[in-house]
């Protein structure tokens, strides 16, 4: 081999070896650029879970004050949706420090706890208003309907406790630390008992609502007193 053959061996290589490390570099660069855009994703649904839990939150709060009423809902609501999380929070689990990790991790195992509230709920109504279409006010109607309100009363408690969790992440994206017996966990604690005072004095304000009044889809006085 003379040395122009050398030189253009060694050229070949050199630009075979440039072109590996150009191909690494931009693999890893898309693979940055996509958890980034996964992670921001992320917590774009914390906010729309936000308003979902308001949505249920406000239904839950109608269903106590018929609580207080004697009475039993005949409405359902629909859970809360959070592809992002179900189908591409493993895309962004690397870039992500553990405080990140089990606070989205807590966030989505409430939301799955809330769906499965919301479906548990739906199916005791429907059998409480079977129960009542069959055999009128029964002694099991009665039976139900105190376990349908202690139902709604935890329900509201869940959509409390996810609220509170999503917020925090909000508020504190690079660290939404969980751990026990910090300030954040006192909070915690004192907005769950806050949320255990608010139900019971939907349910005592219930007590007072023309039982018709849940019946009505459109209630003006809701909107007047709205923010």
């Amino acid at each position: 081999m003379n040395e122009a053959d050398l030189i253009k061996l060694v050229i070949a290589l050199a630009s075979a070896f440039a072109g590996w490390i150009l191909a690494q570099f931009t693999s890893a660069a898309k693979t940055w650029a996509q958890r980034r855009k996964v992670a921001k994703l992320l917590i774009e649904e914390l906010r729309d879970i936000e308003k979902q839990v308001g949505r249920l939150q406000m239904f839950y709060s109608r269903q106590l004050q018929i609580v207080g009423a004697q009475g039993v809902g005949n409405t359902t609501s629909t859970g809360i949706s959070n592809p992002i999380y179900k189908n591409y929070y493993k895309d962004a689990l690397l870039s992500l420090n553990q405080d990140q990790r089990l606070s989205f991790q807590m966030i989505h195992s409430l939301v799955d706890q809330v769906n499965t509230g919301v479906e548990e709920l739906k199916m005791l109504t429907t059998d409480i208003q079977n129960e009542h279409a069959e055999n009128g006010m029964s002694e099991r109607i009665v039976k139900a309907g105190g376990i349908w309100g202690e139902k709604v009363k935890a329900e509201y408690s869940h959509c409390a406790s996810l609220l509170w969790q999503v917020k925090y992440h909000l508020g504190n994206q690079q660290g939404p630390d969980l751990s026990p017996f910090t300030k954040a966990h006192e909070d915690f604690c004192r907005y769950l008992e806050e949320a255990d005072g608010q139900a019971d004095k939907l349910i005592e304000g219930g007590k007072t609502i023309d039982p018709s009044k849940f019946d009505r889809k459109y209630n003006p006085e809701a909107f007047n007193t709205a923010p």
